[in-house]
């Protein structure tokens, strides 16, 4: 692999570009499955693999800690320290901002309690906490995310996360930017030898799958089609901005120059512990000739590597030696004041504090520009007020609140693939009309609760100074973040309780209210 690192464009022009087909050439196609589309079909997958495939790869490289530092070509002499440490940085930033975002499980809000009900049921049948949470990971990676609507052997609707490195999204030529289709490609590798190529094509209202024997897209044939009724295009695409990049993209070469910093100390210390003890004053050494080992026909002896190989005990013979013993034997005999020994090690100074204050630099710049707070800043403390957190955070938080649009954009979609075939099998107990779940849903509102570390006993007395200033409902609905339980059942609950103490009273007072009997007509 061929890196350049520290140097040139990471990624081309055309890396992160969104896919546009024409609308009046995409209506032109009479069947998906021609050698027409097959070959348009292909030109997408060819740009996708070729442009921005690679990308995508060194994003998640890094994400695994897998940094280009490994792939640094240092030109080092064998015998010196060549350390290539690679920092968790990207990791670090995505797992804050995923953990930060969607710590508390989305939340939906509706004056339609039985679509409610039917999307609470939708979320936990098909584990959305943890499918969300695997959305926004791969936002902050690649600064896009994609999902599938589908249905199962059960005819029960699903989702499922499809990976952005085999997945992509061709909308139309309009304003609106209405998705055309999506693909999904991927290969099954059999043997050593045997790759089959696979991929699918979703439309508003059809599946298409191809199929290439071979381990290229290039030879694939139409193989089958089957519809589907979410009236949509079911592969639904996340945006993390409107640039498409991830959350710690626009720092790679601060992480870079950190691990390099990291790299050096490594090696620096490591050739300290190996330094070379230099030996002044000894009889002269290597005095073999010739220099190189030679064969019958007078021509040099070449190893392996392409080196010559040194006479026994000839000068460059003794100097590997010596090398390789971490020792420089050295003399001065001719010197003219006579032989002055010495031994002493060979050695570098270091600039501790200042390498020191550079990877704090680096530090502060990598966390600044993600806008990821540093935890370990002593002034980041647990005994801090809530508004001092705020203040903290408020850089996080302002990136949050534009990464909660797009997501509720992605889910508000994902919501409505789902109405429509609710509205076909009339799933759905609402207090409306099925015709109008359509409306219903749009009125449906996305609520996300950032997961923060709270100042409970603070928290509590200001909820407390409320009671009575607002409605019971409204105060329950603020401490669901500390009971875990909803407005309503904590209502339900208090009423339950205070019916149980009335019925106390009574039994304990011997105070019964006494109820006519139905033929009693005098009581």
């Amino acid at each position: 692999m061929t890196i350049d690192f520290l140097s040139k464009t990471r990624f081309g022009h055309d890396s992160n570009e969104v896919f546009k087909m024409s609308t009046i050439d995409f209506n032109s196609v009479e069947d998906i499955g021609s050698t027409e589309f097959i070959e348009t079909l292909n030109k997408y997958i060819t740009a996708f693999q070729t442009n921005q495939l690679p990308r995508l790869k060194e994003l998640k490289r890094y994400y695994l800690a897998d940094n280009n530092i490994k792939y640094r070509e240092t030109g080092r002499d064998a015998n010196r320290a060549d350390n290539r440490i690679a920092s968790d940085w990207a990791k670090y930033i995505t797992v804050f901002m995923q953990g930060y975002m969607l710590g508390n499980p989305i939340a939906y809000d509706s004056d339609d309690e039985g679509l409610i009900d039917k999307i609470n049921d939708f979320s936990k049948q098909n584990g959305a906490d943890y499918h969300d949470g695997l959305i926004e990971t791969d936002l902050s990676i690649y600064g896009r995310a994609y999902e599938l609507v589908y249905s199962n052997d059960e005819a029960q609707e699903c989702i499922t996360k499809l990976e952005p490195e085999q997945t992509f999204v061709v909308y139309d030529d309009t304003i609106a930017a209405n998705s055309l289709f999506g693909v999904r490609f991927y290969q099954i590798k059999y043997s050593s030898t045997e790759i089959n190529s696979f991929v699918e094509v979703y439309t508003a209202n059809n599946i298409y799958y191809y199929k290439s024997d071979m381990a290229s897209f290039t030879g694939m044939t139409f193989v089958d089609m089957a519809e589907h009724a979410y009236d949509g295009v079911p592969i639904n695409e996340y945006k993390n901005n409107e640039e498409r990049l991830g959350d710690f993209e626009s720092v790679l070469d601060g992480i870079d120059a950190y691990d390099l910093s990291q790299s050096e100390l490594a090696n620096f210390q490591q050739d300290l512990n190996d330094a070379y003890l230099v030996i002044k004053g000894n009889p002269v050494t290597g005095t073999a000739e010739p220099e190189y080992q030679t064969d019958l026909d007078g021509e040099l002896i070449i190893d392996d590597n392409g080196h010559p190989i040194p006479t026994a005990n000839s000068s460059t013979d003794a100097f590997d030696k010596m090398k390789a013993a971490r020792m420089l034997v050295l003399d001065n005999n001719n010197d003219p004041d006579g032989p002055t020994p010495d031994a002493f090690y060979l050695t570098k100074t270091y600039d501790a504090t200042g390498a020191e204050a550079y990877k704090k630099r680096l530090v502060d710049d990598i966390l600044r520009f993600t806008f990821t707070p540093d935890t370990n800043d002593q002034n980041f403390a647990g005994t801090q007020s809530g508004e001092a957190m705020k203040y903290k955070l408020m850089g996080n938080d302002n990136l949050r609140k534009t990464k909660e649009r797009l997501m509720t954009r992605g889910i508000m979609r994902r919501l409505r693939l789902l109405g429509n075939v609710w509205s076909i099998k009339n799933s759905v107990s609402t207090t409306g009309k099925q015709e109008g779940l359509y409306n219903l849903i749009n009125d449906v509102q996305v609520k996300f609760t950032p997961n923060v570390p709270q100042n409970d006993e603070e928290r509590v007395s200001q909820l407390k100074q409320l009671y009575g200033v607002i409605s019971d409902e409204t105060l329950f609905s603020l401490l669901e973040t500390f009971t875990g339980v909803d407005a309503e059942t904590e209502i339900k609950r208090l009423a339950d309780e205070k019916q149980k103490e009335v019925d106390n009273f009574q039994l304990q007072t011997g105070y019964a209210q006494l109820k006519p009997d139905d033929g009693d007509v005098n009581g």
